[in-house]
């Protein structure tokens, strides 16, 4: 039987490329695909038109972002997002829907398809991010409305057991992200550096901070600590905006305001997105990562890039020895960078670690196993194991 496979993606940052491609090269699966989210946003760079020129058919788009810095507008989109997942999930004929993570667009699209019976396949559950309450909850919930489940570890596999989930649901596989990554699927680093025209005899510092959705009235001081902490650093700086979360338009006033003082530096460049094999390159040429993006545990540690982890959003996640945990505090900040550039025994650590999250072809292990997984009333009725 042929089946329809309708993945859901709503964010630069979202590892899904190698499960597209494996995806289109099963004979007996069809692809759609649904941008959504950030992919639609002219504030986070349009990133819909990435998948396009990477030769992706973006079969749906969805827009659900409602303008607003707010907790409430966050809420109010899931709900525009669940209703219109519905519509366009019926429209495609889907026959599995394949979402990952923890954004709202996911947990929209596994709302929609739960009710409509189709099977939910969620990618990356398990995980824990305790400094993210928000974030969490979404990524369990996903997981609750989810009938298949591929987490990037063995403890996060465990972690969905304690959910109630069914053992024979769950699959170890490890993140697709890091597909693109270890076979050198991405921008070689030395064209990224002469694309921007960085100063090449200096070090680089990627900078990538996303709000805590609990407190988002603090993200414009905890951006700007970060930033301060970057004065006395003498090498070049990319900063790449946050994510659409609540909080997020007023870290991006601050990164704004901050660039507009370094005006006339040849050091310093921002970005609203970067397409992901940019970014990937932008990572294997960086010296330095600082911020509390997700990408600084998942894809860092296959790169042996020393990270500088700001604030409680990362907490609870398992993570190689790349990384430094600080508070924000610009001298701890600062101090934390000194290590990772100059302590010696630290960067060995780095250097020789090994990614917990890395098993090889997750991607195309998905698509093979969705591409045997069959449609019927024991996948569809979830039976609790509490």
């Amino acid at each position: 039987m042929n089946k329809n496979l309708t993945v859901v993606t709503g964010t630069r940052a979202e590892p899904v490329a190698s499960t597209i491609h494996a995806v289109e090269s099963q004979d007996d699966l069809t692809l759609s695909l649904i941008a959504t989210g950030m992919h639609l946003s002219p504030q986070h760079g349009m990133t819909v038109k990435e998948l396009q020129a990477d030769g992706f058919t973006v079969d749906k788009e969805i827009h659900m972002l409602l303008d607003g810095d707010s907790s409430k507008a966050m809420a109010k989109s899931l709900g525009i997002g669940t209703a219109s997942m519905a519509e366009a999930l019926d429209s495609l004929d889907t026959d599995i829907t394949v979402v990952i993570g923890d954004r709202d667009e996911g947990l929209a699209a596994a709302l929609a398809s739960a009710h409509m019976n189709i099977p939910v396949a969620h990618i990356h559950g398990g995980d824990v991010m305790s400094g993210s309450t928000i974030d969490d909850s979404i990524r369990h919930a996903i997981t609750k409305f989810s009938h298949i489940h591929y987490p990037a570890t063995d403890q996060y596999a465990t972690n969905i057991e304690k959910l109630g989930e069914e053992p024979w649901r769950i699959f170890v596989v490890g993140s697709p992200g890091l597909d693109a990554i270890h076979t050198n699927d991405y921008t070689p680093p030395e064209e990224i550096l002469e694309a921007h025209d960085l100063n090449l005899s200096k070090s680089l510092a990627l900078v990538v901070q996303h709000p805590l959705t609990a407190e988002p009235e603090n993200a414009p001081e905890q951006m700007r600590t970060t930033l301060s902490a970057l004065e006395s650093f003498d090498g070049n700086i990319i900063v790449i905006y946050p994510n659409a979360d609540a909080g997020g338009k007023a870290m991006i006033e601050t990164i704004e305001s901050w660039a507009a003082t370094m005006d006339g530096s040849d050091r310093t460049r921002t970005f609203k997105s970067l397409p992901r094999k940019d970014y990937l390159g932008l990572m294997d040429a960086a010296d330095v990562m600082i911020g509390n993006s997700s990408s600084g545990v998942v894809e860092a540690p296959s790169f042996n890039l020393p990270v500088v982890d700001v604030g409680p959003r990362q907490t609870g996640r398992i993570r190689a020895t790349n990384t430094i945990a600080v508070d924000y505090d610009t001298t701890e900040i600062e101090n934390a960078i000194y290590t990772c550039l100059t302590d010696e025994q630290f960067r060995r650590e780095v250097v020789e670690c090994s990614n917990p999250y890395y098993y090889g072809g997750a991607g195309k292990k998905i698509v093979s196993h969705l591409s045997e997984t069959t449609i019927n009333d024991k996948l569809l009725k979830k039976q609790m194991t509490y």
